[in-house]
């Protein structure tokens, strides 16, 4: 008898995980239209959602992409960078679709 192993991600979870997953990819195309940026996504889970380097500075700058949420009296929700995240430099790009 084979038994599949159980998914624990309910259709809510996988909304929530499109919806973050295209406001990645809003923000990385947004990045893109500077001639002087290239944009790098990393695929997977993992500390960093977006890399940008400077073609002209040589700089880079790493992003954590949030989708901007906001409790029921209307005040936004802040996301916190982890301890990972804060060792690297990551920065938190609160991204709100609505003002898009």
């Amino acid at each position: 008898m084979v038994y599949l192993a159980q998914s624990s991600t309910t259709l809510r979870n996988r909304k929530t995980n499109a919806k973050g997953l295209a406001n990645e990819l809003l923000v990385a195309a947004e990045f893109a239209k500077d001639p002087n940026l290239i944009v790098f996504t990393p695929i997977g889970a993992g500390p960093v959602d977006i890399l940008v380097l400077n073609i002209k500075t040589g700089e880079y700058t790493a992003y954590d992409v949030k989708t901007q949420n906001y409790r029921k009296n209307g005040w936004k929700i802040i996301r916190a960078r982890t301890g990972e995240q804060k060792r690297l430099g990551v920065k938190i790009l609160n991204f709100d679709p609505e003002s898009k």
